[in-house]
């Protein structure tokens, strides 16, 4: 099973389609927030399912501010992370992932692309494809998942 994941894309379509066509084939893209209406403008468009979730910068009323889902026998917690203040640190959402039983946690907010293994839990941060900061170049991120084996890439566009 392979994961697109792009956060924070601010109105950036024409960026975030040609992310998505960089990907090559993947069975699922997440949205991780900021501008959710772009990720269901891109569901209408690429022809994959997609599941995103509301952020800081999100003010509609249809969406969810986080999900989760098993996907592969692993379970995925998604969430924009600004209600975490993942600015400052990962303790909080670690911990909630923890407490959740998650194994992965996806996330944006910060634009600063980071993937790390905490523990059992792979916590990672696609970046924006639209507004890097902290020296970042524009990103997204591919999550192979087989089997037990979980991989997680970052990719500048």
């Amino acid at each position: 099973m392979r994961l697109g994941v792009i956060s924070d894309t601010h109105g950036a379509i024409r960026t975030a389609e040609r992310a998505i066509k960089q990907m090559g084939k993947v069975d699922l893209l997440v949205h991780l927030g900021d501008y959710y209406e772009d990720g269901m403008k891109l569901r209408e468009r690429i022809g994959v399912p997609l599941i995103g979730v509301k952020g800081n910068c999100d003010f509609y009323r249809e969406g969810e501010e986080e999900i989760i889902r098993e996907i592969e026998g692993h379970k995925i917690y998604m969430i924009h992370g600004h209600q975490y203040d993942v600015k400052r640190d990962l303790n909080r959402l670690y911990y909630r992932a923890l407490e959740l039983g998650c194994n992965i946690v996806l996330y944006g907010h910060t634009h600063v692309p980071l993937r790390i293994a905490w523990g059992d839990v792979l916590i990672f941060n696609p970046g924006s494809i639209s507004q890097p900061r902290g020296g970042a170049r524009s990103s997204y991120g591919l999550i192979d998942i087989y089997g037990p084996e979980i991989n997680g890439d970052i990719i500048e566009i």
